[in-house]
C-alpha cells in the first residue's frame, strides 16, 4: 500500500499466508508449506513446529521488514 490512513493496513503490519499440510503416507508426519501471499514465497516444511516457529518469527520481528526463511528438511 502506498497511502496510510488513521487505522489502515501497512506492509509493516500485515502478513497474509496461505498455509496448507500434507502427509506423504497415511502414517506418515504432517508437512507444511506456508506461502507469503505479498510475494508469493513458498517456504516448505518437514514438520508443523517448524511452521509454527517460522510463523511467530515473523511476527515477532522488530520493524516487520520481510521474514526470516527457515527451511526443514526431514
Amino acid at each position: 500500500m502506498t497511502t496510510v490512513q488513521h487505522g489502515a493496513v501497512t506492509a509493516n503490519t500485515y502478513r497474509s499466508y496461505r498455509v496448507r499440510f500434507w502427509q506423504s503416507t497415511e502414517q506418515g508426519c504432517w508437512r507444511a508449506s506456508a506461502q507469503c501471499v505479498q510475494t508469493g514465497e513458498t517456504v516448505r516444511f518437514g514438520d508443523v513446529e517448524s511452521l509454527f516457529a517460522f510463523l511467530h518469527t515473523v511476527i515477532d520481528k522488530k520493524g516487520g521488514e520481510g521474514a526470516t526463511t527457515i527451511t526443514t528438511a526431514r
